[in-house]
């Protein structure tokens, strides 16, 4: 912290000129003088685990066997620790050293402050009174303090004592109790504990144990909001598990971080759970974990987007496990052992209770899985079951493959690639789309057609599969500025008894295509402009051509279809090892033409990428999908000339009478140290399977002082004139911490959603962490 720092500085250049000033005979004998401190009787012998500088020497009381020092006084003790002070008395007798006025004591990472101080130089123990002790990041001032060693380690404790972050002459706020110990770089306990935001008590607590890590101790949230009422979420981290030494039998580090939840929301109840991380898996934040929350819901039927709901069971779970094993590489191969599982309770859960993962994942997988791997191949197996009959799942009981990259054949200028597996699928409809539908078998309402429908989609699908593909490519460099590849590759599928008529084909797969590019470039070394960014410019400018053209045997529009293409924006991929969609692979012929500009500057000893921009279109000689010549006219546009201001821009034009338009753009940007904002936008119109859209994001942080701060984010469907969803929040620096205040409005058009959420952040000790974020709850 600066002011520590700024102090050790300053007494090491004090201690540093004084000592220079020292008198050169033993300045512990001092100058003697007769009667009371200054007898003229034998000095004591001196203890030897401490040495004593003085500035003006020392003198001695032979009645009470003392020595007084005065002037600037350093004591070196051979534990390592120095102590500095205006006034020290040493007790022969007692063995103990008293030190009085301005009294600074360095002990390893501690530094101690205050007017008086006790070292039992006898036991080489510190007793401290009054005194504030830094021990980073938190100051400690205690009525009364020692130091201890308790499992050899060692300890400090504080009687009616104090604990702040905010390094200050008049610290902001405080945690005091009537007992706190400090386990350096681990923990600090509380008993009786009362936070105190000035002179004001805001919180209290019989007993709190708060680590020094952010992921550890307790965290609560406060807020309210219309799924919920009022709510107070409260969390509660510790460590758990070690790993034994093999050959000492000691325990190691704890690696298992438990967080224990106690949720209370005034329309829902009281919610409980448990989330555990394995912390040896840090490196990936996808993995690692036991999540388990179960909560008694009073409202399960409410629901925040005005849709009805079936009848919903009170009793809410959910169980999550996403986690690795890795074993170590032997002969450069490496097996992994993987699981993603997530039990929900029902299809609701996630939108209630989780609505950041609802937002991004809601319907989870689940999957098993086992794989061996190198630089050249992966070999594995796995299964996906289904857990959650409330969601359409396609399944896999197993599926065995096999990948190979890209690499030389047999150290040729030819490269293979290839993909086989094997296995069993099936799809089965959600519970409650499979009710539906039997519901309209029977209804008397029903349209030939829409029973045509139900008995199509109510028919099994499912069937065992074999699936090869191997692929060969040549790059060539006829020409200085010329790449060519040509590619070749071959294929087989055969199904086994496939859906309900237990159809059993095979499907060959022929392809042909070649790659081919060109290069230009062009220097601009008079390009100059520190306002955008430009040291000099590189254009590069590559024109190329994609020809595809595969032949496949076309399955029957009634092959109950599993693996199949699902709708999107962007064009479809056309090599075939990258498409994944195998039942709906049909013939195609595409060529792809198209022109890729970049222009890069020089920045930090490198080149910087400061726009680039790839048109192309697709001309269809054989169309698999609809009947089309041309696909739209794609332009993907990126530029990036300075850190605080970058440009994405995605665009596609029909250029005939079929197709769609999509805009879709990003700006960030920083016009003032203070001021920050990024708005983006999407419109999407006459797409054949997705609806109209016409979206804008806004989001802008202002910073007003070194204080003060607001922030808002805006979401508008301009389709229908809709503003979905807005937060404003303001933000107050209190140096060592942050207040935060969040509104939230989201309208789901056939019901309004509102939300508060008070935050306080302590910078350096994370004791009470409110992140204001209404997704993520």
């Amino acid at each position: 912290m600066k002011c520590i720092a700024a102090s050790l500085a300053v007494l090491g250049l004090s201690t540093f000129t004084y000592a220079q000033d020292l008198p050169a005979e033993n300045p512990e004998q001092g100058d003697l003088k007769k009667g009371g401190f200054g007898s003229l009787e034998l000095m004591p012998k001196m203890p030897e685990n401490i040495q004593i500088l003085s500035s003006k020497g020392a003198e001695y009381n032979a009645e009470t066997g003392m020595l007084r020092y005065d002037g600037n006084i350093q004591v070196n003790a051979d534990n390592g620790m120095q102590l500095f002070a205006n006034r020290a008395i040493l007790d022969t007798k007692k063995e103990k050293l008293l030190l009085r006025g301005n009294v600074k004591i360095y002990q390893g990472t501690l530094l101690h402050r205050g007017d008086s101080a006790v070292y039992d130089y006898g036991k080489s123990k510190l007793e401290t009174q009054g005194l504030r002790t830094s021990l980073d990041p938190i100051l400690l001032e205690a009525g009364t303090f020692k130091s201890e060693e308790e499992d050899g380690k060692m300890v400090y404790v504080g009687r009616h004592a104090a604990v702040t972050t905010h390094d200050a002459q008049d610290p902001n706020y405080w945690i005091r109790a009537d007992k706190v110990k400090v386990y350096p770089n681990e923990r600090v306990e509380f008993n009786d504990m009362k936070l105190y935001f000035g002179d004001v008590p805001v919180f209290w607590l019989p007993y709190l144990s708060q680590p020094l890590d952010a992921d550890l101790g307790y965290h609560f949230i406060p807020g309210a909001r219309s799924r919920w009422g009022g709510f107070l979420l409260n969390r509660y981290g510790i460590m758990l598990g070690t790993d034994s030494d093999l050959l000492t039998g000691a325990d190691g580090e704890p690696w298992l971080l438990s967080q224990w939840l106690v949720d209370f929301r005034s329309k829902r109840g009281l919610g409980t759970g448990v989330d555990l991380f394995d912390t040896r898996l840090d490196d990936n934040e996808n993995l690692g974990w036991l999540k388990l929350y179960y909560a008694n819901d009073l409202s399960p039927d409410t629901t925040s987007s005005g849709i009805p709901r079936d009848h919903v069971n009170e009793d809410r779970y959910r169980a999550e496990f996403k986690y690795r094993i890795e074993s170590d590489s032997v002969a450069d191969h490496q097996l992994i052992y993987d699981a993603n599982l997530t039990w929900l309770s029902d299809r609701y859960y996630l939108e209630d209770f989780e609505m950041g993962q609802y937002n991004t994942n809601p319907e989870p997988d689940n999957i098993l899985g086992v794989q061996l791997r190198n630089d050249r191949y992966q070999l594995g197996a796995f299964a996906r079951i289904r857990l959650n009959d409330f969601y359409q799942t396609d399944t896999r009981m197993p599926e065995f493959y096999f990948d190979q990259v890209k690499h030389p054949l047999f150290k040729s200028p030819i490269l293979h690639e290839g993909k086989t597996s094997f296995g069993f699928y099936r799809e089965d409809l959600a519970d409650i789309r499979r009710k539906e539908l039997r519901q309209s078998l029977s209804d008397p309402m029903s349209t030939p057609a829409e029973i045509a429908e139900a008995n199509s989609l109510l028919e099994r699908r499912d069937y065992a599969r074999f699936n090869t593909w191997q692929e060969f490519a040549l790059p060539l460099n006829p020409a200085d500025g010329i790449t060519l590849t040509p590619r070749a590759g071959a294929g087989y599928t055969r199904y086994w008894d496939a859906g309900a008529d237990d159809v059993n084909l095979s499907r060959t797969n022929l392809y042909a295509g070649v790659d081919a590019a060109m290069k230009f470039t062009k220097r601009y070394s008079n390009a100059r402009s520190e306002k955008w960014g430009v040291n000099e410019l590189l254009h590069v400018l590559q024109p190329y051509a994609n020809l595809s053209v595969l032949s496949t045997d076309e399955l029957d529009s009634s092959f109950p279809r599993i693996e199949r293409l699902t709708p999107t924006v962007r064009p479809r991929p056309f090599g075939v090892g990258r498409f994944h969609a195998l039942d709906d692979m049909n013939n195609w012929s595409i060529l792809r033409l198209g022109v890729r500009n970049q222009l890069l500057t020089k920045r930090n000893q490198g080149s910087h990428l400061w726009l680039t921009m790839d048109s192309y279109v697709d001309y269809f000689i054989n169309d698999p999908e609809l009947n089309r010549e041309f696909s739209n006219f794609y332009n993907d546009l990126y530029w990036s000339p300075l850190p605080w201001m970058s440009l994405g821009l995605e665009t596609q034009f029909p250029i005939s009478g079929e197709g769609f338009t999509e805009v879709s753009s990003v700006v960030a940007f920083m016009p003032h140290r203070d001021l920050e904002f990024r708005v983006r936008h999407r419109y999407l119109s006459s797409h054949p399977t997705l609806l109209d859209s016409n979206r804008l994001d806004l989001q802008a942080y202002y910073r007003i002082n070194d204080d003060w701060g607001l922030d808002f984010y805006q979401q508008w469907e301009m389709d229908d004139s809709t503003l979905e969803e807005q937060i404003y929040s303001i933000h107050r620096n209190f140096d060592s911490w942050v207040a935060s205040l969040g509104i939230m409005h989201r309208d789901n058009r056939r019901r309004e959603e509102f939300g508060v959420l008070l935050s306080f952040s302590l910078r350096a000790f994370p004791g009470l962490n409110l992140p204001v974020s209404f997704s993520s709850e």
